[in-house]
Order: C-alpha cells, then structure tokens, then sequence
C-alpha cells in the first residue's frame, strides 16, 4: 500500500472487483461461503490486481510476473507468521491429550455437528457443516472473547478445513466433515490466547459446553432445532 497508485482505498476496490462471479462458474461455492469473504482463486486475483497496481504501474517491476514477486516478497513476513501459527496449531492439537479430550466428549460433539450442519445441502444429501453454521456454532457456545472476536470465525474455519484442488466447481472446501469441525473448534480454542496446553483450554471449554451457564442453553436450543 502506498499513497498514490495503490491506497487502502484501491485495495477496498479490488475487494469488491475479485468477489465478481463470472457467468460460468458454478454458484454453489459461493451459497455455502460466509458474506465478506474471498474464496482461494478470488484471493489470487486480489493479490494480482494490488501487485500490478502497487509495482507494475509504478514501474518498480516490467512486468505482472515480476510485480506478483516482489509482492510475494512484501508479505513473506505476514505469511511466515500464518503459516507457523497453522504449524504449531496442529502440533499442539495433534496429540494424544487433545485425542483424549475429544474421545470424552465424541457423543455430545457429534449430535452437535449433526443438528447445526445441512442447511445449504440438498435433501436427501449428506450434511456438512457449511462457515455460517460454524459461526453460528461459536457464537451460541461463547466461543468469542477479546483476543478471538466473531469477525475472526472464518479464520478458525480455515484452519480446520483441508485443502482441496478446486473451489470453483466443487463445493468441498466450504463444507466441514466432522473431522474438519474438531479441527475448528481446536482452532477456535487456540484463538482465544488463553494460558495452558491446549488440551486443557479445550477440556475447559468442551465441559462448559456440555455442563451449565447460558452456553448450556444456546447449545440445547440448537440441538432442539
């Protein structure tokens, strides 16, 4: 970002340009993503459209490929820091304690995810837990402090799904199986910058889930529905 040929402002611009749905593709991903979000290719595009006006235009680079390098560059360090969070997040959770943890609580966390997940699947089609659902989810278990806001839902989100190939015309990676949505709710534990192993935070948080107060109640409405 500069104060010239790529504002805030421009960047907000190509935001909107990269969400565009092109005529032919596949409208599904897009039902199952949350609002204000870009998918992987629409991400690409964005990051293109702000190389080639941050240094493109600005000559710092001849050409799209150069300019798409030399924003690479820019961001290493944001991206190292994503990337190392993703890491530890998954030797943290990766483990026997967290297995444990999950294993106590499997029956409730399965009724759980299958009474909040199918609401953009077809029916008669298996469910899966689409990004709104998962929020959903988070927010009727007080799953949100200071340190991990509701705006910061998709981000745990993302951290549970696996990566697929296609996100165009197929709709797997905006769908959560019941592994992807452990692997969540373990992000969303993480995300609250709480002190402890994380295997303890979840176990904190699973008991509150399943033993009193007003989660205990959002989470028997849901199962209710």
């Amino acid at each position: 970002v500069d104060d010239k040929y790529c504002r805030l402002a421009d960047i907000d611009t190509m935001f909107i340009a990269a969400r565009v749905r092109e005529k032919m593709g596949d409208s599904k991903p897009f039902a199952f993503k949350a609002g204000d979000t870009l998918l992987r290719f629409q991400f690409l595009e964005l990051l293109l459209r702000a190389a080639m006006a941050r240094y493109l235009k600005t000559g710092e680079a001849p050409d799209a490929g150069a300019a798409v390098e030399k924003l690479f560059a820019a961001l290493k360090a944001e991206v190292d820091r994503g990337s190392g969070e993703l890491k530890a997040f998954m030797q943290q959770f990766h483990t026997e304690e967290c297995d444990v943890v999950l294993r106590r609580h499997e029956t409730f966390l399965r009724s759980l995810y299958s009474c909040n997940s199918g609401r953009f699947d077809a029916p008669g089609a298996e469910k899966f837990m689409s990004a709104k659902e998962f929020e959903d989810v988070l927010a009727n278990a007080d799953a949100f402090n200071e340190a991990f806001p509701q705006r910061e839902a998709m981000y745990a989100f993302s951290m549970g799904m696996q990566l697929y190939p296609d996100e165009l015309f197929d709709v797997s990676s905006a769908r959560m199986s019941f592994l992807e949505f452990l692997h969540g709710l373990g992000a969303s534990v993480l995300l609250r910058r709480e002190e402890g192993p994380l295997s303890a935070r979840l176990g904190r948080q699973l008991e509150a889930l399943t033993g009193s107060g007003s989660s205990l109640t959002g989470l028997l409405r849901m199962l209710g529905q």
